[in-house]
């Protein structure tokens, strides 16, 4: 009867040596959450102070006073545009077969003005 009292009562102490160790690493790990949401939301306050100042500084206002400012802009002259023609994007290609069997691009619209 004694080792079966004594096997229980070292199974007790086991189970209450654990009981108190789990007790106190999930009071850690509460605290670490706690500290955790305290960091998260002063992030979500900086963000939103952050977001209001990107607001306030790319006002239009503000960004077309900075441009008179310091680029040195001038309206668009006229003469200044030409057709869509001379731009690369609008050139159309056609496919001309080689005596080899190789494809070659060739334009069909003239580079001349």
């Amino acid at each position: 009867m004694n080792i079966r009292l004594l096997i229980h009562m070292v199974c007790v102490a086991a189970l209450a040596i654990g009981l108190y160790m789990v007790k106190y690493s999930v009071q850690d790990v509460q605290r670490k959450v706690a500290t955790l949401k305290a960091e998260l939301a002063s992030e979500k306050e900086s963000l939103h102070l952050l977001n209001a100042e990107w607001a306030y500084l790319n006002r239009p206002d503000r960004l077309r006073q900075l441009a008179d400012k310091h680029l040195d802009l001038v309206p668009l002259d006229s003469r200044q545009i030409e057709s869509v023609a001379v731009l690369p994007a609008a050139l159309q290609y056609e496919e001309l077969p080689v005596a080899n069997g190789a494809v070659q691009p060739v334009s069909s619209v003239s580079e001349g003005r």
